[in-house]
């Protein structure tokens, strides 16, 4: 469900920065206008109807071969080589270390944030912000993992979710000045 690109051009830099002061900033609360900036200039891909994504790792490898005046030889690679899939890779947009994606359902925005070089296992390396129809932050909540291992093998699925992190402060009053004071 794509919708009309924003009428603001993406500007990978003025997003990064607003990102990282959502992100860094106060612990409970997040500035609006920051949440808007992003909204206003993050382009709008197709995002899939459900998403599902899958990493692992697997010994590296080795080699066998015949070395003169040796024999046999097998050189094992110690590394361990890594993989990972995402559903939704073509709808994320890249504003420095951060991938971001929009996601619109039924009269709501959302912002999916996760970080470029995090594991999709570690938590909190990833947030959301929530947005009304038109455009009003409303809170922002960050990833938590369930992970459980399927059955005795060595495969652990990871199913994210999200949890209540921060919501928007409230706009700050402008200071009168009394010329006559």
């Amino acid at each position: 469900m794509a919708s009309a690109s924003p009428s603001v051009p993406f500007d990978r830099f003025q997003v990064a920065a607003a990102v990282d002061r959502l992100i860094y900033g106060d612990e409970t609360t997040f500035d609006p206008e920051d949440a808007r900036t992003v909204l206003a200039q993050l382009p709008r891909k197709s995002s899939p109807w459900i998403q599902f994504g899958i990493a692992g790792k697997r010994s590296g490898g080795s080699h066998k071969g015949y070395a003169a005046g040796v024999g046999d030889v097998k050189i094992e690679d110690e590394r361990n080589r890594q993989f990972e899939y995402h559903s939704a890779n073509d709808a994320y947009s890249r504003a420095g270390q951060w991938k971001l994606m929009w996601i619109g359902k039924r009269g709501s925005q959302y912002v999916e944030i996760e970080q470029v070089m995090s594991d999709v296992t570690d938590e909190g390396r990833g947030a959301m912000i929530c947005y009304t129809a038109d455009g009003e932050p409303v809170r922002m909540e960050i990833r938590v993992n369930r992970s459980f291992r399927l059955f005795w093998s060595p495969i652990v699925v990871v199913v994210p979710g999200w949890k209540p992190w921060k919501t928007p402060a409230a706009p700050r009053r402008a200071e009168t000045v009394n010329p006559f004071a």
